[in-house]
């Protein structure tokens, strides 16, 4: 019999609502129509991210109640003020008869905000290794439902005595993009690390987030297509979202694996000398990423392989939509090639063609009709998909102040495991910060990531062996 992953529970100390304080502004608006650009990721699993900071000299979980709580809910209270809508509330799905859903605010809406301490072991859960997604899950905050209706963003703190602090996010998609939460969690840190004396005063370099759903033109009638689609699907009884989930498997395991700056200037020489192409850093990543998990799964899944990525938007519509809109304005871009050529190099230049097309105007919202439906014909087929961007520079965004130890030393997007995507950010690893690199979290059962582990170290190794010569071949799927 083969014995599940040791499960360390949190215990949970307290629970709090945290407002905005001050409340916001009375001429500010109380309700936020979702875009079509929201209505792409309604029925999306939330996105949960987990920051692990290491802090040794936290003596326990009173020592944090005492020094550290204080501070953390006001300035959390405090990036509330600017980014009020996400201490509201969001209809659970579209129903036939409802109103198009919203993000709708009322004096007094507030975040819930859980503390808790775990016995795990701190420093092995914050690695690049594999690790048992089940373990991380506890760390995660649900977000509370009401009805109909339920949260939009909830925090949960959790405290690892005399090792480190872990602060885990679970954020509805529809309401914001990865830029969008990145800007909140810029403007939470810069206000956390102004301390007790100065947490209220103005931030410096702060730009409002913007709420005017008038940036975003619609001429085409997608909010209205994308809202029929959804309750065609809803009344279909369509789960191929599901397809994507590995949540329900008891071997389902996170690793992070790092492409350097050497290894991806490598294998972009390699691709060049092989295809003429001369692919980003992100389209090197992604496509050796790909690859390896088409590998890894083996045998079966048809002759054409699949992968699905994200856009932004913002400068490709026109007119162009302000860097500081607050919502999600992603475009979903989808890739193909045939299974049995697919190497690093290949996978790499499908996705760069598909990047480099998009210099074309209009081309981001080409087929944007089919997206709602298109993201779940992708998930039936197992696509692997796109989380993050190194682009987000979500550790520099992070960075709570010197009594957390400044940026945290590792942050999971945990949420891949239940949609299928590379979880992709600037490295992080404190000796690679001024290199550069990307790393790229992967969830895949036990047996894969095994799998998908040996083509990494495979690759790595014959780009080692062969950077004198460049057309030698790479891995193939």
């Amino acid at each position: 019999m083969t014995l599940g992953p040791l499960i360390h529970p949190v215990t949970v100390l307290e629970q709090c609502h945290v407002s905005p304080s001050p409340a916001p502004a009375a001429g500010q608006p109380r309700s936020l129509p979702l875009t079509f650009f929201d209505l792409v990721f309604l029925d999306f699993p939330p996105v949960q991210r987990l920051f692990f900071y290491d802090n040794a000299d936290l003596r326990d979980a009173h020592d944090f109640l005492l020094r550290e709580l204080p501070l953390f809910r006001e300035s959390l209270a405090a990036a509330l003020h600017h980014f009020y809508p996400l201490a509201g509330t969001l209809p659970c799905g579209i129903r036939e008869r409802a109103s198009p859903p919203e993000v709708a605010y009322s004096d007094g809406d507030s975040v819930r905000l859980t503390v808790a301490v775990s016995s795990d072991e701190f420093q092995d859960l914050a690695g690049d290794h594999p690790r048992d997604t089940a373990r991380l899950r506890p760390l995660l905050p649900p977000l509370p439902k009401h009805g109909s209706s339920q949260d939009v963003v909830a925090v949960q703190v959790t405290v690892f005595p005399r090792a480190g602090i872990c602060v885990g996010t679970t954020l509805h998609h529809a309401v914001a993009d990865g830029s969008s939460y990145v800007h909140f969690l810029k403007t939470w840190a810069a206000i956390h690390r102004l301390g007790d004396e100065r947490r209220k005063a103005v931030v410096v370099d702060h730009t409002p987030p913007l709420f005017d759903r008038g940036v975003v033109q619609d001429s085409d009638g997608l909010r209205e297509a994308f809202i029929r689609d959804h309750r065609d699907l809803v009344e279909s009884g369509d789960k191929r979202l599901d397809d994507w989930d590995l949540s329900r498997r008891p071997d389902t395991v996170l690793a992070t694996f790092r492409f350097t700056d050497e290894l991806l200037r490598k294998l972009g020489r390699h691709v060049e000398a092989e295809t003429s192409a001369r692919c980003s850093p992100y389209a090197l990543a992604c496509g050796a990423a790909w690859a390896g998990i088409v590998r890894a799964r083996g045998v079966g899944g048809g002759d054409v392989a699949r992968f699905g990525f994200v856009t932004g938007c913002k400068p490709r519509v026109s007119p162009p939509i302000p860097s500081s809109y607050f919502g999600n304005c992603l475009g979903l871009c989808f890739v193909e090639a045939k299974r049995r050529h697919l190497t690093a190099a290949s996978a790499s230049v499908a996705i760069w063609r598909v990047i480099a097309g998009l210099a074309e105007q209009g081309r981001a919202l080409r087929g944007a009709r089919g997206w709602v439906r298109g993201a779940r014909e992708y998930a039936a087929a197992r696509a692997v998909t796109v989380a993050g961007s190194p682009k987000l520079g979500v550790y520099a965004a992070a960075d709570l102040g010197a009594t957390w130890g400044g940026r945290p030393r590792k942050v999971e997007i945990a949420s891949v495991e239940r949609t299928g995507a590379l979880a992709l950010a600037e490295s992080g690893r404190r000796g690679d910060r001024d290199g550069g690199g990307i790393e790229v979290g992967v969830a895949l059962p036990r047996a894969e990531m095994e799998a998908f582990r040996a083509f990494h170290v495979e690759l790595v190794r014959l780009l080692d062996a062969t950077s004198g010569d460049a057309a030698s071949p790479l891995p193939r799927v």
